[in-house]
């Protein structure tokens, strides 16, 4: 064997997470990235050990799990199959793979996940609170009509304890709820913001882990806790703000303590007064209590903690990304519009808040106020925030140099109005802080044409902005809800984009918690606004998100986990049926141009067509996890389903679906729908209207825009599609930039008034798949990532496009360019994928060349093709760099 052509496994993964601190998973899930120096090599076995002891994992042991020489290509999602694993436990794994020649890798360096709690037994803490019924009211949403908003002040908790020994490690298992942040000893500890993530906590509550070793020392310690509302308030059901906690402490001698939350631990006031998501902060500097979080500060004057009642659900340990500050933003401008009003702008709409630096007397009050908008006079635009307070208050306490940043609520804006500050504020005052989900980004994309490019720019801030521990539709109004509709829509956007597996693996977890005994979900999830049936146009997330989960992570056992509510959820929507079809609608084809609800779509076309859509996935994921009966008979039911909607909806003599509008043929034209051989004759409907009617804008809503680039492209008419996605004019993506947007809008039009007219959603932001699959042309061929598919559309007018995807098998690039009469593509494809590789035929009688690392590669097969009128040579490559010239 050379041992320089095949290497160890790498970026190894548990859960989907690198070295997760804090799994509750008895049987995880493992995955690994080859490398070799030769062309097109795969994996033909793989061994996996797993250890509970370093060294003998170092030596090449596992006493744990060894699973012996597997025969199998599987990369991803290897099902942990060893013995019984153990709470609190570190465990050590590494992994080596055979390549097709039979040699073997050395084996991975060796990497690291460790159980929390795997039985709800292991809790010893109780669940506190600070037992106070003082509250504050603030404004309701605008949606529901209900009460205003009840809520609580701010709290602070702590507990003072003994490390007996010297300590070898420790760590500590939290939930705050609604928010919280952690202190040992005076330090903030980790670097999480508006933790646990958002569920509903009547079905489960999420655990953070963190290893808090080098935090104690021996002798006096202690813990302290700041508790804030978050989503756990009153009006969604829930009670008041609580914690709980377990530090564990292993000492060097092998004893151990455990520290827990009871009725002994303090309770105090909190310098954060009035807080919410939607409110805002209040946080009186002069609260301040020096060594709250520290030992030998005296509490006798403190409260002790109350015992309170469980919020219901089950403690589950978060191992999706958390929320961080994940990027610091500077103001660009500042500005002086009315004595005493400084107007901050960040030339960019984010989410988050500002950290300010102010000096003054002891009681000044400043106040930041968000916004998205500036209105003509130079003041802030409040309406796209509705009823949202969106207002950050903070009291001096009058020592010099102050520096606040709010810590329990979150803001949509790209301005920040000043008031009450001492003196003239400087521009560098103030800093942005954007918080999300830390998502790891995993996509990049490049073209020739600027406005795309900024496009692309606008839907990554829309994306980021509204990952904030659910899917979002908008991070600035009274709303910031986890609307299903934009969840499903955006998700193949999102995967080319970031690593998502971890995210959707929990909101998948948030719409099984959701589902009713009679299988109905709701619109939104958590259900905070309890609004059932869902939308079949905004329910089928649940089926869309884990088929995407299998699609492109190849995650079996997501489907296996979430079939039977799944299930559910389509017998539901069989219990609806009116003449084989689902008819019901709340929203239907939403946002439409220059109207909200659908405007030339009839308003049940889409809630016939996600009914199909529904049955149809789920009868292919029955045949995937060996539900072969469940498999024929949804297969039947679909075929049923897609009858009654041709005789509903399809004309069959004019050869259109609906009104002959855009969303109703582009839906048609899905999932084989269209009458075969009848295809050609309703994309040429669709293409008059797009061309005649429309003048190659968009007149579709949130769910036609899915899906209307990819058909056209698909068909042949990539030009339409680039003159429709390059437009400058309303309604276009182009014209949203050119009236100053920086994120997605929620309409099409410019709209500043009140009502709906969020300047960041990310529901048009499906787009951007279109700009990878098609623009680039990566797309996934089969599920995983096993097989890839490179057929980049080349449009009039653009010289050239580039993309890359980090994918579950590692990364797949592709870059092409016209230049000089010469057509240029590089492509990436990694170890143990195929490729097939489509090269345009654009001249007559040209030379095609391939090249890999050693240089030009002789003898490779190409086929020529012709696929809707285009014709391409096809080459079938395996996995390796090459550069593909057509001259």
């Amino acid at each position: 064997m050379n041992e320089k052509n095949i290497y160890a496994p790498y970026d190894l993964r548990c859960q989907y997470v690198r070295e997760p601190l804090g799994l509750d998973s008895k049987r995880p899930l493992f995955s690994w990235v080859l490398k070799h120096d030769d062309m097109g090599q795969f994996q033909t076995a793989y061994q996996v050990i797993v250890s509970d002891d370093p060294e003998l994992i170092e030596r090449g042991q596992g006493n744990m799990w060894d699973s012996g020489v597997v025969q199998s290509g599987d990369t991803a999602n290897v099902v942990y199959n060893g013995k019984e694993l153990k709470s609190r436990t570190r465990y050590y794994w590494r992994v080596r793979w055979w390549d097709k020649n039979g040699d073997v890798s050395p084996y991975s360096e060796v990497a690291v996940f460790e159980t929390a709690f795997l039985d709800q037994s292991d809790w010893r803490a109780k669940w506190i609170g600070n037992g106070s019924d003082q509250v504050f009211e603030a404004q309701s949403d605008g949606f529901k009509p209900q009460q205003n908003y009840q809520m609580r002040y701010g709290s602070l908790f702590r507990k003072e304890f003994i490390a007996k020994k010297p300590v070898k490690s420790a760590r500590i298992y939290i939930s705050g709820l609604g928010y919280y942040e952690l202190h040992i000893n005076g330090c903030r500890v980790g670097d999480r913001v508006l933790d646990p993530g958002q569920t509903d906590y009547k079905k489960t509550v999420l655990y953070s882990t963190y290893d808090v070793t080098g935090f104690l020392r021996e002798g006096a310690n202690a813990i302290g806790v700041m508790l804030g509302n978050g989503r756990y308030i009153a009006n969604y059901g829930y009670g008041a703000p609580c914690l709980i906690a377990q530090l564990h402490i292993d000492y060097v001698d092998g004893t151990d303590d455990v520290v827990v939350t009871d009725d002994t631990w303090k309770v105090g006031d909190s310098p954060i007064r009035e807080n919410g998501i939607y409110y805002g902060e209040t946080y009186d500097a002069r609260l301040e209590i020096d060594g709250w979080d520290m030992p030998g500060l005296d509490d006798s004057n403190w409260d002790n903690a109350v015992l309170v009642d469980a919020p219901g659900g089950r403690l589950t340990s978060q191992v999706m990304p958390p929320i961080k500050v994940c990027k610091v933003m500077q103001p660009v401008k500042m500005t002086n519009p009315a004595p005493g009003v400084y107007i901050f702008d960040f030339g960019q709409i984010f989410t988050g808040w500002v950290r300010i630096k102010v000096e003054g007397e002891r009681g000044q009050v400043v106040r930041l106020r968000y916004s998205e908008l500036m209105g003509d006079d130079g003041m802030l635009n409040f309406n796209v925030n509705r009823t949202a307070e969106a207002t950050d208050t903070y009291i001096l306490k009058g020592q010099g140099v102050e520096v606040f940043e709010p810590h329990f609520t979150y803001h949509g804006f790209r301005y920040v109005e000043v008031t009450g500050y001492p003196g003239t504020p400087a521009l560098d005052c103030m800093e942005g802080r954007f918080v999300h989900t830390a998502v790891e980004p995993v996509g990049s994309f490049a073209c020739s044409n600027d406005l795309i490019n900024n496009i692309h720019k606008n839907i990554i801030y829309s994306q980021l902005c509204n990952l904030m521990s659910i899917p979002t539709d908008c991070p600035q109004r009274d709303e910031r809800m986890g609307w299903m509709g934009d969840a499903q829509l955006t998700a193949e956007e999102a995967i080319y984009n970031f690593d998502m597996a971890a995210f959707y693996a929990k909101y998948l977890n948030d719409i099984k918690d959701s589902q009713k005994e009679d299988g109905s979900i709701p619109d939104v999830v958590p259900h905070y606004w309890s609004i059932y049936p869902a939308d079949p146009a905004w329910g089928t997330a649940y089926i869309t998100i884990a088929w995407e989960m299998y699609r492109y992570y190849g995650d079996t056992a997501i489907l296996k986990e979430h079939y039977d509510s799944m299930k559910k959820w389509v017998e539901f929507l069989s219990s609806q049926e009116v003449d084989g079809l689902v008819n019901y609608v709340h929203y239907g084809e939403w946002c439409t141009p220059g109207s909200i609800p659908p405007k030339h779509t009839p308003r049940e076309i889409t809630s016939a067509f996600y009914y199909y859509h529904d049955v149809l996935i789920l009868s292919e994921i029955a045949g995937i996890i060996g539900k072969y009966d469940d498999q024929k008979r949804l297969r039947e039911k679909a075929d049923k389903i897609r009858e009654a909607f041709n005789k509903k909806y399809y004309n069959s003599e004019r050869h259109f679906y609906g009104n002959n509008d855009q969303t109703s043929n582009t839906l048609g034209l899905q999932l084989g729908i269209t009458p075969e051989g009848e295809e050609k004759a309703v994309v040429e409907n669709l293409v008059k209207h797009v061309v005649e009617q429309a003048d190659y804008h968009f007149d579709t809503g949130i769910i036609g825009t899915k899906y209307i680039l990819d058909t056209l492209s698909d068909y042949g008419y990539v030009d339409a599609a680039y003159k429709m996605m390059t437009q400058e004019s309303y309604p276009s993506f182009g014209y949203m930039i050119r009236e100053g947007a920086t994120t997605l809008w929620e309409r099409w039009e410019k709209l500043t008034g009140s009502g709906m007219n969020s300047q960041n959603h990310i529901m048009f932001g499906t787009v951007d798949a279109w700009l990878y699959k098609d623009l680039a042309g990566i797309k996934l061929g089969k599920p995983g990532w096993e097989e890839v598919i490179i057929k980049p559309v080349i449009p009039k007018g653009l010289k050239h496009a580039a993309a890359s995807t980090k994918t579950i098998r590692g990364v797949i690039k592709s870059a092409w360019a016209i230049e000089d009469g010469e057509f240029t593509l590089e492509v990436a494809i990694p170890v143990n994928s195929k490729a097939k590789v489509y090269i345009p035929e654009l001249w007559e009688n040209k030379s095609l060349s391939i090249e890999g690392k050693e240089g030009p590669i002789e003898g490779f097969g190409v086929k020529d093709t012709v696929e809707c009128g285009r014709k391409y040579y096809l080459v079938e490559l395996g996995s390796g760099n090459y550069c593909i010239k057509l001259k």
